[in-house]
């Protein structure tokens, strides 16, 4: 008998081990981005390294190393804190072998360390001025690891009267070395610095009619800063530096500038410290140039030689330059093939070596500055689906590796004009990366709609006569059976086995969402729910209208609707990307209300003034009577508008001595999954509940104030006010089910000490548990009928937190059986965190223990302070950067919800607020409960005559 037992414990032991197992990292994703490069460049992070980072400062301001092997990200930095919009004045140097690199960004000057990112020094700019240059101070000599570099800071004055400042920087942080100051210039000119191993030139480009095109150079020392000389040259209007630049070629032997004017048939050029100005002749193509951009390379050794890219409409060329530093000459040492394919061109140093190197979309080339013939050609390749490694080159960042003139390889980081980043390592596209997601300011949630043969059979069939049916039905049983063999020959893996292909087994349990991204460059972007991947893109700025922008973005059946300011509609297949139609539309659009109507969705226009009207032109259908709208006019003032056949305003609201800022509404699918909340003494709190409730932001100078009102009569239901507001805090707002949720931060006047709070409100129907209130004999309620102005019974409750939060959003699951969950951003941690809701609890006991009953029902003690503890992170370790909106939706579970972010980094997961309840965990082993089972059936079959037998036995006693 003994051994029955022991084989059943034997084979229960490994499944008690395999409860529960952590799905951080494998059921969520996260793209870390950087932006549209600005600056970059491939760097040693120390002279010990054997191998470079490819270093990158976009145009977001924000700072990272990645590896060129495959495109991960090693360390970032955002300079100003958060990402930036349109931070392109932000400056990126690198030291040579100290280990370091240095950004400039307004008023902060910071150096990081090259390996890690971390924090090394920062100074703060005084006075009323910004950074607009920053270059390196090339070392002398040989260098060992570690030694300090100091670099060179150009700062402007932020108004007339003041002076720009060229100062030298110790590379060690001790501050200001020495500094020069130029009152002369004014706030239009154009004012740039360079340097070389001996001086630092400070370039001053006035405009206007007295000055013309003279450019003032004043040459600096560059161990005291004691002026030594200064000159005037006459140069052309334009700068052709590739990076803009009224310089080039700073931080080596020769800096020197170079201008040119339209239609660009000459350049002029002019060493820094020599005062002739040469003119060298472009090639005459017999077209009309369009554009021309010097690329030169960095460093005190490089060879004085520098490329130029000649672009017409037809065709790309480059011809190559020599500069002679004595004489302040340029000739031109050769000319590179004229393509009629998209090039991109770069410049790099191997020591003394200069070279180019070009990339179209189907090749990489590589050239000597020295000579015509190239070094090494490699055609490119592809990388895959839905990666564009063969588009035409934006800008591209090259590093060329030569042992001799038969070993050569490269590699070149390439930025495409659909926002993708990519790296080709000798022609082979190594990585890609969609910086451009960093740019998204829409999105919205898209099921996957292919289309299901047995859905549309069954569809047909209801359609036809029943004889019909059945004969359709009968035909289509006998062609499944074709797949029977299939079947039993999985049949065993499915049942012992496990799934090797995980996205799948998820999709087939959550569902196959997918997120639809529009950026700021009105570009598309398809992204997996699941997995996070791309799976199309397309740019709308060949059918959007000029200075026209995306007001509304919707997906509905496999498509996705975009209504433009303008009045126009384009929609886009949601699958495929493909444009379906572009209707363009009479009247302008502020803001677009999308109501139930029929036989479609009915579309009303929202002016500047905040009124409403319907979208005839966009989608003629009449809308569902008892609809009601909420608008904010010019003055702050919030009106309520109820449509049906006609649009009428029913009500206006506003605050006195401050202005409306926002509206928020209850979340499209909020499910009410039970009516009342059970008591530890099982009585039960009935919750307040209407689809018309709706909460008003109000902001004076320093009060926050919060109105519930009744969407239809505007009835205020309820009003919370909160002084000393901190005016840059940022304020989110939610409302779900019977409660609402608020976040802010505030000022104490006697201390001034910055607090972020939460606030939290409960609707009741009674204080009295069991107890309706003036709705406990009502079959229906109407917002104009006489208990409407009944007022919900409020409990509130404060919580201060550790750090502001914003972007609060609630869990969505479908039936609303699950718990739900408070989600919330932390800009400060980068994080995204989810807040239990009982831990939120209004009802928590105050200033004392919790009762017997009250334990029951899951309240405990209340305590004002909420820390926001790291296992609450839904984004766990990973720094999530930048985000501007959450997004939840419904999974096919209900334990399930997913949550989408994003902003500057894109992040999703799907968060159990219960538990999965509904699914079984990731240490399940199916194997392990068949063989369980049918140790149970034959231990079963050996006890059975042991007990017939006993029964007879007793029955003789």
């Amino acid at each position: 008998m003994r051994w029955y037992g022991i084989l059943l414990s034997a084979l229960a032991i490994a499944p008690a081990h395999s409860i529960y197992v952590d799905e951080a990292f494998n059921i969520d994703f996260h793209q870390a981005l950087l932006g549209t490069p600005h600056t970059t460049f491939f760097h040693k992070p120390d002279s010990s390294s054997n191998a470079a980072l490819l270093y990158s400062l976009s145009d977001k301001a924000v700072l990272g190393a990645l590896n060129p092997r495959d495109g991960s990200l090693v360390w970032r930095q955002a300079i100003a804190g958060q990402p930036r919009e349109n931070a392109t004045d932000a400056y990126l140097i690198a030291g040579e072998d100290d280990g370091k690199i240095t950004t400039a960004f307004e008023k902060t000057v910071t150096t990081w360390d090259a390996s890690d990112g971390r924090l090394v020094w920062t100074h703060g700019i005084k006075g009323r001025s910004r950074a607009i240059g920053l270059q390196a101070v090339p070392v002398l000599g040989s260098s060992t690891d570690g030694a300090v570099q100091d670099v060179i800071l150009l700062t402007q004055p932020q108004k007339e009267g003041g002076g720009y400042v060229v100062s030298r920087l110790g590379g060690d942080g001790s501050g200001e070395r020495w500094r020069h100051s130029d009152f002369g210039a004014k706030l239009d000119a154009v004012v740039s610095i360079a340097t070389s191993p001996k001086h630092v030139y400070h370039v001053t480009k006035s405009s206007g009619i007295i000055s013309g095109q003279k450019t003032q150079v004043v040459v600096l020392d560059m161990t005291t800063g004691k002026q030594i000389k200064e000159y005037t040259v006459s140069l052309d209007a334009e700068s052709v530096s590739f990076d803009g630049e009224l310089v080039a070629g700073s931080s080596s032997a020769a800096p020197f500038m170079i201008t040119s004017d339209k239609p660009y048939k000459t350049l002029k050029l002019n060493v820094l410290g020599n005062t002739k100005v040469a003119t060298v002749t472009l090639e005459d193509k017999t077209e009309d140039v369009l554009s021309v951009k010097v690329h030169y390379a960095r460093g005190p050794k490089a060879l004085p030689h520098f490329l130029a890219h000649v672009q017409t409409a037809t065709r790309h060329w480059a011809e190559v330059y020599h500069i002679n530093t004595a004489s302040g000459e340029a000739t031109r040492a050769y000319s590179l093939p004229a393509t009629q394919e998209a090039s991109a061109f770069s410049a790099s140093t191997n020591g003394e070596k200069v070279f180019f190197t070009r990339v179209t979309s189907t090749e990489v080339i590589v050239y000597s500055s020295e000579s015509h013939g190239h070094l090494g050609r490699w055609t490119r390749t592809q990388l895959g689906v839905g990666y564009a490694s063969s588009s035409e080159p934006v800008s591209a960042t090259a590093e060329v590796a030569s042992r001799d003139v038969a070993n050569i390889a490269v590699r070149v980081a390439v930025a495409a004009p659909e926002g993708s980043w990519y790296m080709i390592r000798n022609g082979d596209t190594q990585w890609s990366r969609t910086e451009m997601l960093a740019y998204a300011d829409m999105a919205a949630w898209s099921d996957d709609l292919a289309a299901d043969s047995l859905v549309q059979e069954l569809q047909e069939e209801i359609s036809v006569d029943p004889a019909t049916a059945y004969v359709n039905r009968v035909y289509r049983h006998a062609t499944e059976l074709r797949h029977l063999p299939a079947y039993l020959m999985q049949l065993p893996q499915k049942m012992f086995g496990s799934s090797n292909d995980e996205v799948t087994a998820r999709q087939n349990l959550i569902g196959t969402k997918s997120l639809i991204l529009k950026t700021k460059q009105n570009k598309l972007f398809s992204v997996s729910g699941v997995t996070g991947k791309l799976q199309w893109h397309t740019d709308l700025s060949p059918v959007l209208p000029a200075e026209s922008t995306v007001r509304s973005l919707a997906t509905q059946e496999g498509r996705i609707t975009m209504y433009n300011s303008e009045g126009s509609v384009i929609v886009v297949n949601a699958t495929t990307g493909q444009l379906i139609e572009n209707k363009s539309g009479s009247t302008p659009v502020n803001r677009l209300v999308e109501l139930p109507g029929s036989p479609a969705s009915t579309i009303l226009k929202v002016d500047e003034d905040g009124t409403p009207q319907f979208a005839s032109d966009l989608a003629p259908s009449v809308p569902d009577e008892g609809n009601t709208v909420m608008t904010i006019d010019k003055s702050g003032a919030v009106s309520g508008w109820t449509v049906g056949t006609t649009i009428s305003k029913t009500w206006t609201f506003s605050p006195p001595n401050a202005k409306i800022v926002d509206i928020t509404a209850r979340p499209a699918h909020d499910p009410i999954a039970s009516i009342g909340r059970v008591l530890g003494d099982r009585s039960v709190l009935y919750k307040y509940f209407t689809p018309n409730l709706a909460l008003l932001t109000a902001v004076s100078c320093t009060t926050l104030t919060i109105y519930l009102i009744d969407a239809v009569t505007g009835t205020i239901l309820h009003t919370s006010s909160h002084p000393g507001l901190l005016p840059t805090s940022p304020i989110s707002t939610i409302i779900s089910e019977n409660w609402f949720a608020y976040t802010f931060t505030s000022t104490n006047p006697t201390t001034h000490a910055i607090t972020p709070q939460l606030i939290i409100s409960e609707l009741y129907e009674s204080s009295l548990p069991n107890d309706r209130g003036a709705l406990s004999s009502q079959t229906n309620y109407s917002s104009f009928g006489p208990d409407a102005t009944t007022k919900p019974h409020v409990i509130s409750a404060a919580f201060v937190l550790t750090e502001p939060i914003a972007n609060l959003t609630v869990t969505q699951t479908a039936q609303g059986i699950t718990n739900r969950q408070l989600l919330a951003y932390l800009p400060h941690s980068h994080a995204i965190a989810s807040i239990p809701r009982h831990i939120l609890d209004a009802r928590r006991p105050i200033d004392r223990d919790p009762t017997t009953a009250e334990i029951e029902e899951g309240l405990f003690r209340y305590d004002p302070s909420l820390p926001l503890n790291p296992q609450q992170f839904l984004s766990h370790s990973r720094e999530v950067m930048g985000i501007n909106s959450i997004m939840t939706a419904p999974t096919l579970l209900e334990s399930t919800s997913m949550v989408f972010a994003f902003g500057h980094d894109v992040f999703g997961t799907q968060v159990a607020p219960s538990q999965t309840f509904d699914v079984l965990g990731r240490g399940f082993k199916k194997v392990q409960l068949v063989g369980t089972v049918v140790a149970l059936y034959f231990g079963v079959l050996g006890v059975r005559p042991l007990v017939r037998r006993k029964v007879v036995e007793r029955g003789w006693m």
